[in-house]
């Protein structure tokens, strides 16, 4: 079983009060008989489909998942073992992690996992953040803003740079969700065990399908037994998203396209193997990387993207250029691609807020159904005359985003 640091005193005072062991009763009170969790009805249970970075059975007293990619090139994985309060946990191997459910405090750190707190009526549940500012889910939103959220972070724009850990501990969070990269300088899980806390790393960033990372809202469900909602929410979202895909994947012209700018000298392009690439394929254009085979972002150089995108029809996600004017102000040679002269540059910019939030990332990530609505739109826009793009809009020629 995962050993807690003995040098905690958060461990310490919480150990006798149950709330490391997940229980509501003290020490001494005998835990209660296991509940068969592997009977549970089937219309209850949450099969994955498309989600490759996790698993999820049902055993008899406990659900169990384990973590098979936490990110790129990762050694091992994570395991847990849900287990429901007040039950006898199971025997676990040494690496295992137990946690008791439906897990009453949550902290994250990163602005993908609200929507899906939100969508399985869990704000009440979510006690911090690492930055609140970042927020556009409304109802987490109005949380932070009246206090009811604490903010764990630095006040960066970073959403997971430097936790104050003092200010995490007191808020006795049951789970800690973040994602991990594999670089000790970047990750935060080891830290947070030594202090005696949970984490539960969500790798829905390494997943290689639209559909695929937005499964991961049953990862976040099963820890709160909200199993049966969330198969409801993401069976609606990929039966939405799948017709959409038909309806693209019928055309008999497909544009060109690439993504991103230069940045520093670099240029950071969607692998052909990420779930970015596959919702630009998904929305009947053709990626010009698509034969690529890296899961994440590939850096190039100016020279490279030009010598293959100068006559893409469509160029997409310009990051923080507003319109053509300060496109061609950054860099004179973006005059040179046939998707600027043609004006056909699209940017994921509609819905920012003041300090930089951008839902693009947030509630984009959780619908890829209203999504690939949007990119469909751009690409194929006689598929879908009356959408109204909720993420992306075409680059004026001059203004900055409000």
């Amino acid at each position: 079983m995962w050993t807690r640091s003995r040098n905690s005193l958060f461990f310490a005072m919480l150990l006798c009060v149950g709330l490391v062991s997940g229980g509501l009763s003290s020490c001494k009170r005998k835990a209660a008989s296991a509940v068969d969790l592997s009977s549970t009805a089937d219309a209850q249970k949450n099969v994955i489909e498309y989600a490759r970075g996790f698993t999820l059975e049902y055993r008899k007293g406990y659900k169990y998942i384990r973590v098979t990619s936490p990110w790129r090139n990762a050694a091992s994985g994570f395991s847990y073992v849900l287990v429901p309060r007040g039950t006898r946990p199971p025997a676990v191997g040494p690496k295992d992690i137990v946690v008791y459910t439906p897990v009453r405090r949550i902290v994250v750190t990163s602005s993908t996992y609200v929507p899906s707190l939100a969508m399985l009526g869990l704000e009440q549940n979510l006690v911090g953040i690492a930055n609140g500012s970042l927020i556009m889910t409304p109802s987490v939103a109005e949380r932070i803003k009246k206090g009811q959220i604490a903010e764990i972070g630095d006040g960066s724009s970073s959403m997971m740079r430097n936790l104050n850990m003092e200010r995490l501990l007191a808020l006795q969070p049951e789970i800690v969700m973040l994602y991990g990269t594999g670089n000790p300088q970047y990750d935060f899980h080891e830290q947070l065990q030594a202090a005696g806390l949970t984490p539960a790393i969500n790798a829905e960033y390494m997943e290689t399908t639209p559909l695929g990372a937005a499964e991961w809202i049953k990862f976040v469900a099963a820890f709160f037994d909200k199993d049966a909602e969330a198969k409801q929410i993401f069976d609606g979202i990929a039966q939405r998203y799948n017709a959409e895909r038909a309806i693209a994947q019928s055309v008999t012209t497909r544009p060109t396209v690439f993504t991103g700018v230069d940045y520093h000298g670099s240029w950071y392009e969607p692998g052909g193997n990420s779930y970015r690439a596959r919702f630009m394929e998904d929305a009947g254009a053709t990626y010009l990387w698509r034969d690529d085979h890296t899961q994440g972002a590939m850096p190039l150089t100016m020279e490279a993207v030009m010598a293959r995108a100068k006559n893409a029809d469509y160029w997409i996600d310009v990051t923080i250029l507003h319109s053509m004017a300060e496109l061609a102000a950054q860099d004179a040679r973006y005059r040179e691609f046939k998707a600027f002269r043609e004006k056909r540059v699209f940017n994921n910019d509609v819905r920012i807020n003041a300090a930089g939030g951008n839902d693009y990332w947030e509630s984009g990530m959780a619908n890829p159904d209203q999504m690939l609505a949007d990119m469909i739109s751009i690409f194929h826009p006689e598929l879908m005359p009356d959408h109204k793009r909720i993420w992306y809009r075409q680059l004026p020629e001059a203004g900055a985003k409000q």
